[in-house]
Parts: structure tokens; C-alpha cells; sequence
């Protein structure tokens, strides 16, 4: 099945997010989550929100925030912030005087093994920060300015926030994937008083199940595969199929009611060419062998073929069919030379952008924020030459880059027209 991915520039921006490690075959299948009648589920039937749970991000319409090294010392980051309404960058920092070089600035924070910031509201930002010396996440509120800083919660013996897909909410309480000890599930965190509930325990240990949400579900994936034992044929072991069967499921976070979206097995799919996704709240599967793509009405459970024209995989190879988003109802990938309309299935050639030339080779421009009707990506880029302390104290040079953050319109992206709007330069 689809592999995990990450998009490792994004990744730069907020040092130090990590990935809950993933797991393969039989060890990996047993993860069906438990249902529990809603009337234990007492603590979660009781949010407070009707509001659908969107993933938690470093932006929103107004501001974009980054974190940067603290030149001279290593054990401390800085916080930058791009502003999307009059495009400028600047430290947010308004004490007279500062060198943002201390915790004296409301600005700089120490390096933790894994820093975070969220945009949680337009008053309010959610730092996480886990320490791998005693193996606990601090989650602090803070002022859009970084400071008036309170601990909501310290997750003793929880392991939450920090996998791919892991965090939600829905303005009165933060969800998340994650662990207490050895037991894994959906986890809420009260907005008012840091209080942890267990929402869904899953049955056994699984690790990233998590394709997404739609409206107060979460989408899990949970499967019971098989891979044949190897023969010592290097090429028939790499090509070998899976059998079993894969679910995916809808989780609601209120009442802890576990139903079906979708299941399939070996028998009626390679269960390593069909991928599912979900984009702003819809699912998605794409079969990468035939060229399809469909979508699933979630109270329904109707599957609609959106097209049967993508590009083709040969079974035994592979490619990157996630899609980066959708926009003005085209949907548009990391790596596939076309777009496709979700709601008329007709599919186009992309318009592709000037390339960025960053790591040795060109790419598309990243998004990455997706507002209402422009986009925050990375536009330019420009070498320079970093000097950075080794463990012993002596001082080396590192070639790395500055990234350029520009907004464009959705319109001019789709079409590949490179009118962007510079708002912010972040040094790698």
C-alpha cells in the first residue's frame, strides 16, 4: 500500500518533527480499532464543538510563522512570521532594544528534541515542544506575538502530536493519534483545561492509521496483509504481492461509533497499487495501475469514478500519485504532469511554474498554506554559505539555501503563471 511521505521542506520550517515509525505484515494488520458503545464514551460524546475538526497548521489568512537557528547558540531556535496581509517578515518581537538572541525575547524558545507551532485561532498559537531526556511534550498557548505564555498540558506518559497526520482541532479541544504507554488510539486534550481523554482505543498496536478527517470523523485504515515468505530470488521477493484485506473506517470523535467506508481485498485489488487520500475533507482512492481515480460519498457509502485517464504504473513499479491539493475543484499532485476536475472528471496537462532549484535539482513550488482563494508557496531560492559549530566547538562551513515565500492566486497557479507576491525569506 501507499507509502508514508513527508514533504521534507515543509519539514524545515519547524525543526524537529518526527514521524511515529511504520510497521509491515501481520504486526502491522492487527489494528482494527475496538468500537465501544457511546454510552461509555461519556467524555467524548461531551465536546463542546459541532465544528468539524481541521488539521492543526504554522499559518492562517493573516500570518505564516517559521523558526530559525539562534546564531551562537544551538541549544535555542527563533521565531520568524511572514505576514500575509502587508507581506512583510519580521520577528515577533516588539521590546525595544532586543537582540532575539536569549530567552529574554518572547521570540526565541529552546530547542527541544521536537518544536512545533500551530495557528490555533486568530488571538491564540499552540507551541509543542518533547523533550527526549524524560520523554514528555509540553503543549503551551501563547499570544499571536509569542507572548503571555501558559502550559495547557504536559503529556506525561502520553506520546501524542507527533506522527504524520496527528493533529486536529475543532476550536474547543485538540485531537490526536497517538499512545499512552502501549496503548494506542484517539486522543482529546481540552482547549479550557488541558484535561486528556481517551476517545477510541485501538485493539492492538498499529502506527499511522490515519488517512484524515471528514466533518467529526476520523478516517482510519486498518488491514490484515500477508506478504509470501521470501524464496531468495531477490527479483521475485521484491515484486511479490500481499494477500488479506485492508478497511478504512470512520471514526466519530463524539460518540466513539467505528463504521465502514471501505473494504477491499487482495482479491479484488493489488493492495500495493491502490491509494486512498483525504483532501479537505473528502476521501479519495486512486489505482495507480488503471489509471483510476474515484471518490466515496461517506454517508452513503457510493463509489463515483472521477476518471479512468491518470497516467499508468506498470504493477511491479513506483510513483507518487498524492495529491497536493485541490484547488477551484482541480486536483493537483506532487509529482503527476497533469490535474484532473473532481466534479467533471475532466483531466489537463499541468501548467507547470518555473522551476525552484534547490538540493541539486528543479521543482515545482511547494504549497505551502492553502487559503481561500491564493496560495503561500516557496517561490525563489538562493545559495549561500552557513558556518555552524561542530560538537567540539569548531567552527565549519554548511552550503544550504534561503527560501523565498510568496502568495499567488489559485488561478495563476493552476495556470502557471508566476505572479507572485514575496512575503517572507527563511534560511535553512
Amino acid at each position: 500500500m501507499k507509502r508514508a511521505f513527508s514533504l521534507a521542506l515543509t519539514a524545515l520550517l519547524l525543526a524537529g518533527c518526527t514521524a511515529a515509525p511504520t510497521t509491515s505484515g501481520d504486526a502491522a494488520a492487527s489494528a482494527a480499532p475496538a468500537p465501544s458503545p457511546a454510552a461509555e464514551n461519556t467524555e467524548a460524546t461531551a465536546a463542546a464543538s459541532t465544528e468539524p475538526l481541521q488539521p492543526l497548521q504554522p499559518g492562517d489568512e493573516k500570518q505564516y510563522y517559521m523558526a530559525e537557528d539562534v546564531k551562537g547558540n544551538d541549544s535555542l531556535l527563533r521565531y520568524r512570521v511572514a505576514d500575509l496581509t502587508d507581506c512583510s517578515e519580521r520577528i515577533p518581537c516588539d521590546i525595544a532594544g532586543c537582540t532575539h538572541d536569549s530567552e529574554d525575547c518572547p521570540a526565541v524558545a529552546q530547542r527541544a528534541f521536537g518544536n512545533r507551532l500551530w495557528v490555533l485561532d486568530d488571538n491564540t498559537l499552540l507551541s509543542l515542544q518533547y523533550s527526549d531526556e524524560d520523554f514528555s511534550t509540553t503543549l503551551t498557548l501563547m499570544n499571536r506575538d509569542c507572548q503571555n505564555r501558559r502550559v495547557l498540558a504536559t503529556l506525561d506518559g502520553y506520546d501524542l502530536f507527533s506522527s504524520v497526520n496527528a493533529a486536529y482541532t475543532d476550536g474547543s479541544a485538540l485531537y490526536s493519534y497517538g499512545r499512552q504507554e502501549n496503548q494506542e488510539g484517539i486522543y482529546r486534550v481540552d482547549l479550557e483545561n488541558g484535561k486528556i481523554t481517551e476517545v477510541q482505543p485501538f485493539s492492538t498496536v498499529y502506527s499511522l492509521p490515519i488517512l484524515g478527517t471528514i466533518g467529526r470523523n476520523f478516517v482510519l485504515k486498518t488491514s490484515s496483509i500477508t506478504y509470501p515468505e521470501p524464496t531468495g530470488d531477490l527479483e521475485a521477493d521484491a515484486t511479490a504481492l500481499p494477500t488479506g484485506t485492508v478497511t478504512h473506517s470512520l471514526l466519530n470523535v463524539d460518540t466513539g461509533e467505528v463504521r465502514e467506508l471501505y473494504t477491499y481485498s487482495s482479491d479484488d485489488w493489488n493492495l500495493d497499487t491502490l491509494d486512498a487520500h483525504v483532501v479537505n475533507g473528502q476521501y479519495y482512492q486512486i489505482d495507480r495501475v488503471a489509471g483510476i481515480l474515484n471518490t466515496i460519498d461517506p454517508d452513503t457509502g457510493e463509489v463515483r469514478q472521477i476518471t479512468d485517464q491518470l497516467p499508468i504504473t506498470e504493477p511491479d513499479a513506483y510513483a507518487n500519485y498524492m495529491p497536493q491539493a485541490v484547488l477551484d475543484s482541480w486536483m493537483v499532485f506532487y509529482d503527476l504532469p497533469v490535474i484532473v476536475n473532481v466534479e467533471t472528471g475532466e483531466v489537463r496537462q499541468r501548467a507547470e511554474l518555473p522551476e525552484t532549484y534547490w538540493n541539486g535539482y528543479g521543482h515545482q513550488p511547494s504549497i505551502y498554506l492553502q487559503l481561500q482563494d491564493r496560495l503561500l508557496v516557496d517561490c525563489r531560492y538562493e545559495p549561500y554559505t552557513r558556518t555552524v559549530l561542530g560538537t567540539d566547538g569548531t567552527p565549519y562551513t554548511v552550503e544550504t539555501n534561503h527560501i523565498y515565500l510568496g502568495l499567488i492566486s489559485a488561478d495563476d497557479f493552476l495556470n502557471g503563471v508566476p505572479n507572485y507576491t514575496e512575503v517572507g525569506e527563511y534560511a535553512t
